[in-house]
């Protein structure tokens, strides 16, 4: 069939556990861009960093005989470092300025969130939780039973060819609901660890394999079976609200982390290039600059401290931001790893 050459893109290849040096690049990959605690991420910028240092300064590269070049360093790192933190916390501010908004239009978002809520708990039949880590498996548990449904409906009531196409569809989505409810039942709770599930694919293959499906075999399928595949096509396109939706929350709650984790990071840094700056006008033989080849390296990382933690945050939100781009019907390859 026609759609056989399509991507299938249901997320299986992070939630397994395959094995080999690919997939262990892989993983460090996605722990790096994606999983990992952005706080361990900039912690580990930061060990390169000290580690380049050390090698430079023991390779002799680094002789500390004159002071001016030293001198140039610190300020440039006492000014940049300033730039960085005012302009980075001052963009994240008009970013979530924008979500201040007049009564009449906070009044109009709500009625469409009740509404969205409303339609997938009459598909559910039950009332939906409130956390995102509820709602999605509510999601996901819908969409896998629907799935089923068809797949039940079409036995000895169509042809061949056409229950064959039907069940690779409900066999590739039941794999996949399945695997998100036990990523979901062993993940946090909080907005990213429901987010990076859907974060593979945004159902655009899928939906139109089914609407292939229904345009090649409508004459052979019974009217119960056509609106099941309605249903089916409405439960995937709800997931995909539902995604960006949490997007939308999680990059607020990830751009006022990153405000707030610069501020604390930035006095602190600034403050000891300031000391090491200083310290490095003293007179030879000084007793500090008898230690000159032990502070460099440390006050040299501490400098980095902020731009390392602005790369942890940025790599993920920029990350997430390009896998959630498109929104059905359409898709694009990097929602499709």
């Amino acid at each position: 069939m026609d759609e056989a050459g399509e991507t299938e893109s249901f997320g299986a290849e992070r939630l397994s556990d395959a094995a080999g040096p690919t997939a262990k690049k892989d993983r460090l990959r996605e722990w790096i861009l994606l999983d990992g605690n952005r706080l361990v991420v900039a912690g580990g910028v930061l060990g390169l960093v000290l580690v380049v240092v050390v090698a430079v300064e023991r390779l002799g590269w680094v002789p500390l005989q004159r002071d001016q070049p030293t001198f140039y360093m610190f300020s440039a790192l006492i000014s940049g470092n300033l730039t960085l933190v005012t302009v980075v916390v001052s963009i994240n501010q008009l970013l979530l300025g924008r979500e201040l908004e007049t009564p009449g239009s906070l009044e109009s978002e709500i009625q469409n969130v009740i509404e969205y809520r409303e339609e997938v708990e009459d598909h559910a039949g039950e009332i939906a939780p409130v956390k995102p880590l509820g709602f999605l498996e509510l999601l996901f548990e819908n969409t896998r039973k629907e799935a089923q449904r068809i797949g039940g409906m079409t036995f000895g009531a169509v042809g061949r060819e056409t229950r064959s196409e039907v069940d690779e569809v409900v066999e590739a989505l039941t794999d996949h609901a399945d695997n998100v409810l036990h990523v979901l039942d062993a993940s946090g709770s909080n907005t990213f660890d429901v987010l990076s599930v859907t974060l593979t694919t945004n159902y655009a293959q899928e939906i139109n394999r089914i609407r292939r499906i229904r345009a090649r075999h409508g004459d052979d399928l019974p009217e119960s079976v056509m609106e099941a595949l309605d249903n089916l096509i409405e439960h995937l396109q709800k997931v995909d609200v539902a995604r960006q939706y949490f997007k939308s929350l999680y990059l607020q709650e990830e751009l006022s982390s990153l405000s707030r984790v610069l501020l604390y990071a930035g006095i602190p840094a600034e403050l000891v290039s300031v000391l090491a700056l200083l310290a490095f006008t003293a007179q030879k033989g000084t007793p500090v600059l008898q230690y000159a080849h032990v502070l460099l390296p440390v006050t040299v990382t501490v400098g980095f401290l902020p731009l390392a933690l602005l790369l942890s945050f940025i790599v993920r939100t920029a990350t997430v931001t390009e896998r959630t781009a498109a929104t059905i019907p359409f898709t694009t390859p990097s929602q499709e790893q």
